[in-house]
């Protein structure tokens, strides 16, 4: 599953207006391609509109920083390796580069 939609609400718009970085990282992912069924990152890093949330270096550990209780975010971006992979406002799922490996059914 690649984007889920080009086209967003007034809503969704308006807060990827307000970060125009975030904006033009997303743009420039919708046109790259999934990653690959196996691809396992080896840094993943989360961030929101205040900056890093977490992160961890494939078996090395993990890391996280502190919000206040007041500091919802209002987008979450997932990095994999330096590369937008997911981006989602609220429910509305805005990217996902994830290749979904289909099982088998006999």
């Amino acid at each position: 599953m690649q984007t889920l939609q080009t086209h967003w609400n007034t809503e969704v718009s308006s807060l990827l207006e307000k970060y125009p970085e975030w904006q033009k990282m997303l743009m420039s992912a919708i046109d790259k391609p999934q990653l690959d069924v196996g691809y396992c990152p080896f840094v993943i890093e989360i961030f929101d509109q205040y900056g890093l949330l977490a992160g961890r270096i494939n078996k090395f550990g993990c890391y996280e920083c502190k919000r206040l209780s007041n500091q919802e975010s209002q987008f979450v971006a997932w990095m994999f390796d330096g590369e937008l992979a997911i981006f989602y406002v609220d429910s509305h799922m805005l990217l996902n580069r994830i290749a979904i490996r289909e099982e088998l059914t006999l």
